[in-house]
């Protein structure tokens, strides 16, 4: 399992649309130019709809979210413990 060092890695499901894209494709599209990832003037959203990842990497990219999903289980359930249920 990757252990990626810095500020955490975006969520699929909440936050900043283009951020999330922009690091999904930074990640999973090889590149050597920020050409290489999105044409000028076209959003990140759009580049990454268009951009055909392959199984392997939409599993990854999948797989990466569950992290999120487990701790906000996990703060629910503390949650529902502090209220009595």
């Amino acid at each position: 399992i990757p252990n990626f060092i810095g500020p955490t890695l975006p969520r699929q499901d909440q936050g900043d649309r283009e951020y999330y894209c922009a690091t999904m494709l930074t990640l999973f599209r090889p590149w050597k130019t920020g050409f290489d990832l999105k044409l000028d003037g076209q959003l990140w959203d759009e580049s990454f709809q268009k951009y055909e990842f392959s199984k392997r990497n939409l599993r990854i990219i999948k797989n990466m979210n569950i992290r999120y999903e487990c701790l906000d289980a996990h703060d629910d359930f503390h949650a529902q413990m502090k209220k009595g249920g």
